[in-house]
């Protein structure tokens, strides 16, 4: 495992592939910056992937995925935090080389489908930003269906998926290093400048759910927040934003 965190960190030089967080935080994670969000890949005992890009996106995910030191390959799972059309575009893609796909039981019905759902706006920048975002994706049936907890260790990683509906009906979260690290899809993101300042979603199907998810990982404990959109963000900006 040592050797394989040492290989990605000197890989991740890539445009869009970066090491967000290192071992030493207790969990290594890198970052593909794709068309419209970020995919992640956790680094343990195999490698695992959240979030899988818009349609469209599996060449550069893949890409992404090898200079961080985690070809398809060496995969055997992959987490989609919540079924919009920018975070599970290539789950299919995905699915058929091989990889299993974990995703929420709330959100069953748009991944049958392909569909991103409805939008919810959050403010006027989101009303108008919403007429440019990808609204379809290739339908898949999840491997693993999480209606309120799921051990990793299947897939090679000591750490769990948590429901935590809001942003979605179906929005999971990861937590890895001990529950110091939480990988929450779109519970929140950066700032569109100050990217490691955390704002309101641009769109939540139920805002207050959201947050109440984002106060509950905070009483776990959570140190370190792994965004869809921009962070990573530490613990004390998101106390801060949304309260401890």
């Amino acid at each position: 495992m040592k050797l394989l965190v040492v290989l990605a960190i000197v890989a991740a030089c890539g445009d869009n592939a970066r090491m967000v967080k290192s071992a030493r935080d207790g969990a290594a994670v890198g970052t593909v910056e794709l068309s419209w969000s970020n995919a992640h890949v956790v680094f343990g005992r195999l490698p695992l992937i959240v979030d899988a890009g818009a349609q469209g996106d599996f060449g550069d995910l893949t890409s992404g995925l090898r200079r961080l030191g985690a070809p398809v390959s060496s995969i055997r799972c992959a987490v989609i935090t919540h079924a919009h059309a920018d975070h599970a575009g290539t789950a299919r893609a995905l699915q058929l080389a091989g990889v299993k796909i974990i995703a929420g039981a709330g959100d069953v019905p748009r991944t049958w489908e392909g569909r991103h759902g409805p939008h919810n706006p959050t403010g006027w920048f989101a009303r108008l930003l919403k007429h440019a975002l990808p609204e379809r994706y290739k339908p898949f049936v999840a491997d693993v269906i999480v209606t309120d907890r799921y051990d990793l260790a299947p897939c090679g990683i000591d750490g769990e998926v948590l429901a935590t509906p809001g942003h979605t009906p179906g929005s999971v979260v990861v937590l890895v290093a001990r529950g110091k690290i939480a990988l929450v899809g779109d519970l929140f993101r950066g700032g569109l400048v100050f990217t490691t300042s955390p704002a309101v979603h641009f769109y939540q199907d139920d805002r207050r759910a959201a947050h109440a998810q984002i106060r509950m990982l905070l009483a776990r404990g959570v140190e370190w927040f792994v965004l869809g959109h921009g962070g990573p963000i530490k613990r004390s900006r998101v106390a801060a934003m949304f309260g401890d």
